[in-house]
């Protein structure tokens, strides 16, 4: 903990270059997401809009706070800074029209998966200007403001206006999307600003909250706890055309055929055939163990791409299972995905226990793409 002897000497700034990591992280994340397929489903979709939202508030609160409290005292003790302060000033408002349109982005995007190559468009505008700001911010004005004022000064600063405001939920939200895989030196930097009770319960407790939206929003390995692989993709080539894969796929029936798990389906609540919305049950086994799971079409794009999404029922597992055909010189490129959309963690712990061959399903998986497409060759060429 720093000493008030040290609070005499000049700002330590470390914060500045800390928040702001923080923000190009997420924005950076977030375009990540949006553009890798698999796009993100509705949960996730949502997830992700509703935090650019409260990130572009977190941002327009920064530079507000530097605009009115931070700068005017450089500004007031520093001639020779004017013109740089003036500079920052100037960027800030050149920011604020990508702030809006990012943020109306985020919005359309919450209600419609159509809105994400415009949301991508605004996140490149926003990160192209705040990027260079960001680095402008931290390698020029932050010396100087660093030579101006006061640690005490900085740090009065600080507390006044980012920490006093908050409500105990937002200061939270703040603290853990600032400390967010911070190394120990940083980590301390940013804690030590903060109360030793409001402290503790945020990085003991409140640090579930922060897991389980950050899980929803980023998917990632980091914010869960879960043994469950979260997803998978496979490929092969096969020399049939892509409908003879295709005639394949979409009967569901035949999918004891090729796959080594599923060993039967069959259409149910009226459907017949493959169409969006029709739904039909597999029946799987794996070991000793077996299960049933009613699965709903969500993509289809004939002769191109599948996609359909299993429903746990009572065990609130969902996943979805996705395959695209890409025709080639030589025949079909075929690539399944998938990603678990929710599961429980009991549910979870229960699978890794009594399902040893979901511990590493690539290989097995491989081998349905490469049956899959043996029968699409065997049809394609006829009877003997």
């Amino acid at each position: 903990m720093t000493t008030d002897t040290d609070l005499s000497g000049p700002a330590d700034t470390r914060v500045m270059g800390i928040v702001h990591t923080a923000m190009r992280r997420d924005i950076d994340r977030a375009r990540a997401v949006l553009a890798e397929w698999p796009y993100p489903f509705d949960e996730q979709r949502r997830a992700v809009a509703d935090h650019l939202v409260w990130l572009m508030d977190f941002l327009h609160h920064h530079h507000e706070s530097e605009d009115e409290h931070l700068y005017p005292l450089v500004r007031a003790r520093n001639v020779a800074a004017r013109p740089l302060l003036d500079r920052m000033n100037a960027d800030h408002r050149s920011i604020l029209p990508a702030i809006a349109a990012l943020t109306s982005a985020a919005a359309a995007y919450k209600n419609s998966a159509d809105a994400r190559e415009e949301l991508i468009a605004a996140l490149d505008e926003l990160r192209g200007l705040l990027f260079a700001h960001l680095e402008r911010e931290e390698n020029e004005m932050m010396p100087i403001v660093s030579d101006t004022i006061s640690d005490a000064e900085w740090r009065w600063l600080s507390n006044e206006y980012n920490v006093k405001p908050l409500g105990p939920l937002e200061l939270s939200d703040q603290g853990l999307f600032i400390l967010d895989g911070l190394d120990s030196a940083d980590r301390q930097a940013i804690t030590e600003v903060i109360p030793a009770l409001p402290r503790w319960i945020i990085v003991h407790l409140m640090i579930r909250r922060y897991r389980r939206q950050a899980f929803r929003r980023w998917r990632t390995r980091e914010f869960t706890s879960l043994k469950t692989s979260l997803g998978g993709r496979q490929e092969v080539m096969t020399s049939a055309a892509p409908r003879a894969v295709w005639d394949i796929l979409t009967d569901v029936t035949r999918i004891g055929e090729w796959s080594h798990e599923c060993r039967r389906a069959r259409w149910v609540d009226g459907a017949t055939g493959a169409a969006v919305g029709a739904r039909f049950a597999g029946a799987s086994k794996s070991g000793v163990m077996r299960w049933s799971r009613t699965c709903t079409i969500t993509v289809l794009r004939a002769p191109r791409e599948l996609a359909w999404t299993t429903h746990g029922g009572i065990y609130g597992d969902h996943t979805e299972w996705r395959y695209t055909l890409e025709s080639t010189d030589s025949g079909t490129h075929i690539v399944q995905t998938y990603r678990v959309l929710a599961m429980p963690i009991w549910f979870d712990r229960l699978v890794w226990l009594t399902t040893p061959a979901h511990h590493d399903r690539r290989n097995a998986l491989h081998g349905d793409l490469t049956r899959l497409a043996r029968l699409a060759e065997a049809t394609s060429r006829g009877p003997a």
